[in-house]
């Protein structure tokens, strides 16, 4: 209720009071919606005008330490002009600062759309929020408007209210119906009720309170407040840092717990899934002991055309029925068998190594959270949220599909300027590289940090991704090439998503679709 007209007026009678006859000293901007102008004397005189579409507030610091950077001088041409009066307009939520030269500088205070317009002779000279596009027909000399609010015209009114005091917000509304104005039709009682209000608009004190948690200003004593003021100046101020800093603070933090608990989300998630990957693998009997029994049956015939086979289990003297390739003797399924052990190995080691660093993320996530819940400081918790905002360029949260592929991290571009993003700036040298062979698609990394050797049989799953993501997704099957990071080069010129390759290997896989 800072910008309601009843409290604009007294606020703009007791700025005349304090600046007549100054000389504006500066007036700049470190902030797209904050306005700093200092007027000079011994005791140097500040407005601060917060403008965004959140928390419009004018409030009067004693002092203000300007930033060496990302500090701009506006309203130039007003510098060094003396103040010569203020004007509230009539009935309207705007005042202005007349000053030497012809020049006035309009303050009008409509909640969101707040505004400061510097004019000369009543023409535009500048804006400070150029994006309001309707302030660029103001004209000053339409600004007044003179209402006829007698007790006559109220009565011929049938007290519509919207007509003879239009600038009647919703707090003064419900206070008239808290005094019973909407249920009466004594026309001598409204009036008496009304009358009441009025003295009390230009005799106020001023609360400051809470509703839902956000600081308010009040014409009219609630059942609780914070502080109450007989000087607008005053009360501004402290409704100023009631909300940068309590308010600031509590919705500072909710954010942070937010974000926080959706990264603390998504880790236990991928813990979740990673355990029982790394659990299936070793309840799963291993392929060396298959290539095993395999080796120690290769007497047995084997049909041709068979993709199972029953033999001897040495290791729990039982018949078994073990899967094989077709058209390949026990020893090549042995052999293919041992490879595939030694992946799996690797693969394990992997998990492993995934599920120890995930948990100490978590470790530390949960942590930050204690930290956050508990902080009474907004400094430091803006610390935490650049923390964060520096932390934006890592793969942490990166803007692509991503899945978990044994133990990989995999990351799909959605179109040919988020692969550019991909490959460009977010793949490092030694990620693997995967394309559907000769069709447009997706771009596909496999990171690899440590740079180790990737298993083929993950290579194999990731370029089944890689095919679904590319004109090939119907076919039967799709070659795929894959190719170190390092190899990869974008020409210059060339269109989005369109590399060359120096180096490339191609494998042939069926096209699948894998949730993320």
């Amino acid at each position: 209720m800072q910008f309601n007209y009843y409290f604009l007026r007294q606020l703009s009678g007791h700025l005349e009071h304090r600046l007549v006859n100054r000389r504006i000293q500066a007036i700049f901007s470190q902030n797209k919606d904050e306005l700093i102008m200092i007027f000079e004397g011994d005791d140097p005189f500040l407005i601060k005008a917060n403008l965004d579409n959140e928390s419009s507030l004018l409030s009067f610091p004693e002092s203000f330490a300007r930033a060496r950077k990302n500090s701009i001088d506006l309203f130039s041409q007003i510098h060094d002009l003396k103040v010569l009066n203020i004007k509230q307009f009539k009935n309207e939520r705007s005042f202005s600062i007349r000053l030497e030269n012809d020049f006035e500088l309009l303050f009008k205070l409509h909640g969101r759309h707040a505004n400061v317009i510097l004019f000369r002779e009543d023409t535009i000279d500048s804006l400070f929020k150029k994006s309001i596009e309707i302030d660029q027909s103001v004209k000053l000399s339409e600004l007044d408007r003179e209402i006829d609010q007698s007790d006559q015209r109220l009565i011929e009114s049938e007290f519509e209210l919207i007509k003879v005091y239009p600038t009647f917000d919703k707090h003064i509304k419900n206070h008239l119906k808290a005094e019973g104005f909407y249920d009466s039709n004594d026309h001598e009682l409204k009036l008496k009720i009304l009358h009441a209000l009025l003295h009390q608009l230009n005799n106020p004190l001023y609360y400051i309170t809470e509703v839902d948690g956000i600081p308010k200003l009040l014409l009219f004593q609630p059942k609780n407040y914070l502080q109450s003021f007989d000087d607008p100046i005053a009360a501004s101020n402290f409704l100023a840092r009631q909300f940068f800093t309590n308010h600031g603070l509590s919705k500072l933090k909710s954010k942070l717990l937010a974000q926080t608990k959706k990264e603390i989300k998504k880790s236990e998630s991928y813990l979740n899934q990673t355990k029982a990957k790394l659990s299936e693998i070793k309840k799963t009997r291993g392929y060396d002991e298959l290539a095993n029994i395999l080796m120690a049956n290769l007497h047995v015939q084997v049909n041709p055309q068979a993709k199972e086979i029953e033999l001897f289990d040495f290791y729990s003297s039982q018949q078994i029925k073990v899967k094989i390739k077709p058209n390949q003797s026990l020893q090549k399924n042995a052999e293919s068998m041992y490879r595939k052990a030694k992946n799996q190995v690797k693969e394990v080691e992997i998990l492993s190594q995934n599920i120890s660093a995930k948990e100490k993320t978590l470790r530390e996530l949960l942590k930050k959270q204690e930290v956050i819940s508990s902080s009474k400081d907004i400094k430091s918790l803006k610390s935490l949220e650049s923390s964060k905002k520096e932390g934006k360029n890592q793969l942490e949260s990166p803007p692509f599909i991503e899945h978990h592929i044994n133990g990989f991290q995999v990351f799909v571009g959605r179109n040919a300027k988020n692969n550019d993003l991909l490959t460009q700036k977010y793949a490092r040298k030694d990620d693997l590289w995967l394309h559907a062979k000769d069709v447009s698609g997706s771009h596909v990394i496999i990171r690899n940090p440590k740079g180790i050797s990737i298993p083929i049989f993950t290579i194999e799953k990731v370029a089944q991704i890689a095919a679904w993501h590319s004109k090939r997704k119907a076919d039967t099957l799709c070659p795929v090439i894959y190719t170190p990071k390092k190899y990869v080069r974008k020409p210059k010129g060339s269109l989005p998503g369109q590399v060359l390759l120096s180096k490339e290997q191609v494998i042939l896989v069926k096209p699948e679709r894998i949730s993320s």
